[in-house]
């Protein structure tokens, strides 16, 4: 009886399951990733014993619940407060009333920084 050998067959790669892992990665990184621009914040802590009041040097904004800013009791939104702060003044003492959250808060801040002002104090208050 005559018995062929078997003959080789070169093997045979799929590339399926590289698909897969790479497709995984892909959707990994893509969810891991994230597309927002973060800024540092300084922030100076002090005691609250109410001995550090602005003076009449410092401009005093008011951030209400609503997100809107009050300077000498006019009511603006954050987008005009380049146009309401005098040039001159170059210190603002920005309040932060109760029932506003932080995002209201460094918003104003952000956009009070990109109207000129180098120094801005942040009061929470209680």
């Amino acid at each position: 009886m005559h018995i062929e050998p078997e003959r080789h067959r070169a093997p045979f790669i799929s590339l399926t399951p590289l698909i897969d892992v790479v497709f995984i990665l892909l959707v990994f990184f893509m969810l891991a990733t994230r597309f927002g621009q973060f800024n540092d914040l300084p922030v100076n802590v002090q005691p609250a014993d109410g001995t550090n009041k602005p003076d009449e040097q410092w401009l005093v904004v008011q951030v209400e619940t609503d997100g809107n800013l009050t300077l000498n009791g006019v009511s603006f939104t954050p987008d005009a407060i380049a146009d309401r702060l005098d040039p001159q003044k170059n210190k603002v003492w920005v309040t932060v009333s109760p029932d506003a959250n932080l995002q209201q808060a460094l918003t104003a801040v952000d956009a009070i920084k990109a109207a000129g002002v180098k120094d801005v104090q942040l009061e929470l208050l209680p």
